[in-house]
């Protein structure tokens, strides 16, 4: 069985350098044209369906890049960005000034020792890929399909794949890069995880 996740395509606030998290901001046009592109890759993955965010910047990458295909889209609230508390909707820069460089690094660092990394009033990493994962296993659960696809968002696709990487090398540090529409497979044989990516940057 295989799953593959893709990012949201730009947003005005991902040119800002703006922390999103649930916030719900929109595709911009540089954004609806990466989707556009994507759909060149979707085509060639033969999806059975697509699990997609609520949040209308996946939700549009997903019916874009979808366009056409015949793959039904079922809307998935815990699919959302990790919520970043107090942190969400200010830029990078004033993050870094107002947390310090060592908070946003440690949010950033996908190691086992940092998986409870927040900010004030934010989600954990450790709860992110909880409810990621949950999605994951019901549809592995359900028998129903074989190839699935799942829209969603930077943070959170870093979380979910840097923890099955960690289930495999548990003293590993990981590096997953996440531009905007980048696709990675995660494919389920046999109780084991194996990620492989990305396919598109």
């Amino acid at each position: 069985m295989k799953f593959y996740l893709f990012r949201h395509g730009q947003t005005d606030w991902n040119n800002e350098k703006r922390i999103q998290g649930h916030s719900n901001i929109p595709l911009n046009e540089e954004g609806r044209a990466q989707a556009l592109k994507l759909r060149d890759v979707i085509s060639s993955l033969s999806l059975d369906i697509i699990y997609s965010s609520d949040l209308d910047r996946a939700f549009e990458t997903a019916t874009i890049s979808s366009q056409g295909l015949n793959i039904e889209i079922v809307k998935e609230k815990r699919l959302r960005e990790a919520s970043f508390g107090k942190a969400e909707g200010m830029l990078l820069a004033d993050i870094i000034k107002e947390f310090g460089e060592d908070s946003w690094q440690r949010f950033m660092k996908l190691d086992r020792d940092h998986l409870d990394a927040c900010f004030p009033e934010g989600e954990t990493r450790r709860s992110s890929i909880e409810r990621m994962r949950s999605v994951i296993d019901e549809v592995i659960s359900s028998g129903k399909y074989q190839r699935v696809g799942i829209s969603t968002h930077g943070g959170v696709v870093r979380n979910l794949l840097g923890s099955y990487l960690m289930d495999s090398d548990p003293g590993g540090v990981f590096d997953i890069p996440i531009p905007n529409c980048v696709v990675y497979e995660l494919e389920f044989n046999e109780g084991i995880f194996k990620v492989t990516g990305p396919i598109m940057k």
